[in-house]
């Protein structure tokens, strides 16, 4: 088996003929036990390494076409099988566990669930904090350093499997593993947008807003909302959008200011209250308000009626920036997607822990 550059991954291959791409498996090596992917044969060698590693506790299946050798390393481990449901009368062994839409198979794993693939239980498999994605059959990477979809031949609905991968295109990664083909382990969510825009069956940055379900976010009481997260799902690269639906009581972020990016925001409808250090601002259906960047654009919105609030919220993305809280003296830094929230009041001095 091959180590991946992926923390505690490995993979080994077939060569397909009749298609001229690898079959891939795949390994997640963990100290509570290892998940084995869409398995195909391995050699002695392979198999060795495999023992020494710890097995598995969990053998994964992408789709009803990847069960592969999954029998063969279940009697030789005991190892558990999992396939989405919608595929459990497609093996000749019936999965052990049933998986659904967004489910956590092992802490730090979750499943998508890809509707519109070869078969009905088609998914990927998705590690948010190692920003990596799994594809069994309906993404294939080939030629070397590019990403296409599965051949249309085999898809009952070849523009519904491709409008499908907005599924993926909403998760944070930028590894991605494949069953078939060559593996992206560097700038695979650009990459997988490039194929799907080249598609002149579906127009992948076009999307309508009914199309598009509300979703819980927010944090603890006072501070939850709904939203419809827009830009990642049309390729949005350097403008962020999305729609805040805001509850009785509710508001969006603690009043922040941003050091470099700027937002703009649309009430669609409905009305709130804007809080900033200018004292409350009553906003309503059809006002946009401006916030460049500096400490005068300080803002919270909250709403203190009775009725939802509906907001569009427009921004520029910069690969860094700094947000400031003038509640709590709190200050956000980001850097390359990563963030570290820090107290002003524990800054340090420059030569601070580096004299005796």
């Amino acid at each position: 088996m091959k180590e991946i550059a992926v923390t505690n991954f490995y993979s080994w291959s077939i060569f397909s003929q009749e298609r001229q791409i690898d079959f891939n498996g795949h390994l997640w090596v963990r100290d509570e036990g290892n998940v084995l992917i869409d398995p195909v044969p391995m050699t002695a060698a392979d198999l060795e390494q495999f023992d020494q590693l710890g097995g598995a506790a969990w053998i994964v299946l992408t789709n009803r076409d990847h069960e592969r050798e999954a029998v063969f390393f279940q009697d030789r481990t005991g190892a558990r099988i999992a396939a989405h449901r919608a595929d459990a009368d497609l093996f000749d062994q019936p999965p052990d566990r049933l998986l659904d839409d967004g489910e956590e198979i092992v802490p730090g794993l979750q499943v998508v669930h890809l509707a519109h693939g070869k078969s009905p239980g088609e998914i990927a498999l998705y590690w948010p904090g190692l920003k990596l994605v799994l594809a069994g059959d309906l993404v294939v990477g080939a030629p070397l350093g590019r990403i296409t979809l599965l051949a249309d031949a085999k898809l009952a609905d070849p523009p519904q499997a491709a409008l499908g991968l907005r599924k993926l295109l909403q998760l944070d990664f930028d590894a991605l593993l494949m069953g078939d083909g060559h593996s992206v382990l560097h700038d695979a969510r650009r990459l997988l947008l490039e194929c799907l825009e080249e598609r002149t069956d579906i127009y992948i940055n076009k999307i309508n807003v009914e199309d598009i379900p509300w979703t819980s976010g927010g944090g603890p009481a006072g501070y939850r909302w709904e939203i419809k997260d827009i830009d990642p799902l049309i390729g949005g690269q350097h403008l962020g959008y999305c729609l805040f639906r805001l509850s009785a009581g509710q508001s969006i972020c603690p009043q922040h200011f941003h050091h470099f990016e700027e937002e703009m925001f649309y009430i669609l409808e409905g009305a709130c209250t804007l809080i900033s250090p200018r004292g409350p601002v009553a906003v309503e259906q059809g006002d946009f308000i401006a916030f460049p960047p500096g400490p005068r654009s300080a803002h919270k919105f909250t709403n203190q009626g009775q009725q939802p609030c509906v907001l569009l919220a427009l921004s520029n993305v910069l690969p860094h920036d700094l947000a400031q809280y003038p509640d709590s003296d709190k200050i956000n830094v980001r850097s390359l997607d990563r963030q570290r929230i820090f107290r002003r009041a524990d800054a340090v001095d420059y030569w601070s822990g580096e004299t005796d």
